[in-house]
């Protein structure tokens, strides 16, 4: 959604149309990126001869700029296929450019060395947070993986200060509208739909022993069966569950909902932008392969927001149902640190971009 963002507003400020690499699941809206330039899919692992393939149609495009999103700071396991394509972007004299959805990256402490030496060869950094505001959390959280020290972790960003640019949040060039008047459903959401069964189901039993219907949405990477098996136990429980599999409109149902009830995924950035009151069950996954992400926007979230924190623990319909009916009693209060300008990093990042 970041990279579907961002050409939207280039071609939005520049009409220009790009050269797009996409390796991703079926489920990928393929479609959404040939409104933007050709669109060339990538096999299903990266290697060398993939990317001496790409290097060439780079060459013969010959672009102003090449963004990659995620690598250098993840998608680790595609540098056989990225290196020769950087080194086509040096040949014809573009551009190179990181576009990273947040100041985390998945490198070991023994693997700084390297990581740096790949951001030095990027002209910018893009990384879509407002300044000041999730790195903290991210490197508080770093320590459940055991792989690196917070320490470590913040002095790969102080050693690239030259090079990146915190942009602030990438959401919808047109936001939905916040809604003045009382909303009367929860809106649960899990992101893709690829973990968190336990989170959704639990919230399925909690619509059940709640006084206000919750609409849940699975995602589009749910499997046909299992979305069936959500709609089965909601369907058991009374009906005041809705089990929805993958809107177009979820931002119409962040503005129109009372409470959001959600992993910690991306779209908290959403919820804040629109002031929404929000119960966050981080995704943390699973023993000796942890992840402190969205544990780290939970937090950041209760400071900003005063959202509800549910942990692993706490997923029981019972408690997710005390958690929404405590967060329905109580104001919405937005920290004053909370700027406008932390919501456009689409037109930032396009700015810059277009602008090298």
């Amino acid at each position: 959604m970041h990279l579907l963002r961002l050409l939207a507003e280039i071609k939005r400020s520049r009409g220009s149309r790009g050269l797009i690499f996409l390796r991703a699941p079926s489920i990928y809206p393929y479609g959404l990126f040939k409104k933007y330039g050709r669109v060339i899919p990538l096999p299903a692992a990266p290697s060398a001869a993939s990317g001496r393939r790409l290097a060439l149609a780079l060459l013969k495009f010959r672009p102003a700029a090449l963004v990659t999103e995620f690598f250098p700071f993840g998608r680790a396991e595609c540098l056989p296929e990225i290196k020769p394509l950087l080194e086509a972007a040096s040949a014809c004299g573009a551009k190179k450019l990181a576009s990273v959805p947040m100041p985390y990256f998945t490198a070991p402490e023994r693997g700084l060395k390297e990581l740096a030496a790949l951001c030095a060869g990027y002209d910018k950094l893009l990384v879509h947070s407002p300044e000041g505001a999730d790195l903290p959390y991210m490197a508080k959280a770093i320590g459940l993986e055991r792989r690196i020290s917070a320490a470590a972790f913040l002095s790969l960003f102080r050693g690239l200060r030259g090079k990146i640019v915190f942009t602030g949040y990438v959401l919808p060039a047109k936001p939905a509208a916040r809604r003045a008047e009382k909303n009367n459903f929860v809106l649960v959401t899990r992101g893709g739909g690829s973990t968190s069964d336990s989170f959704f189901e639990a919230a399925i039993g909690a619509a059940s022993i709640s006084d206000i219907p919750f609409r849940l949405v699975a995602g589009p990477a749910t499997p046909p069966r299992r979305l069936a098996h959500f709609r089965r136990l909601a369907a058991s429980g009374g009906g005041k569950a809705e089990i929805i599999g993958s809107p177009d409109g979820l931002q119409d149902l962040m503005a129109g909902a009372a409470v959001c009830l959600s992993t910690a995924g991306g779209s908290v950035y959403e919820m804040l932008a629109l002031r929404k009151k929000m119960v966050l069950a981080p995704y943390c996954g699973s023993k000796m392969r942890e992840h402190s992400d969205q544990l780290a926007r939970a937090w950041l979230m209760r400071d900003l927001a005063g959202a509800a924190l549910l942990l692993p623990a706490d997923l029981a319909p019972e408690k997710i149902a005390a958690a929404v009916r405590a967060r329905l009693a109580k104001p919405f209060r937005l920290s004053k640190s909370v700027k406008p300008s932390w919501f456009l990093g689409a037109r930032k990042s396009a700015k810059i971009i277009c602008g090298l």
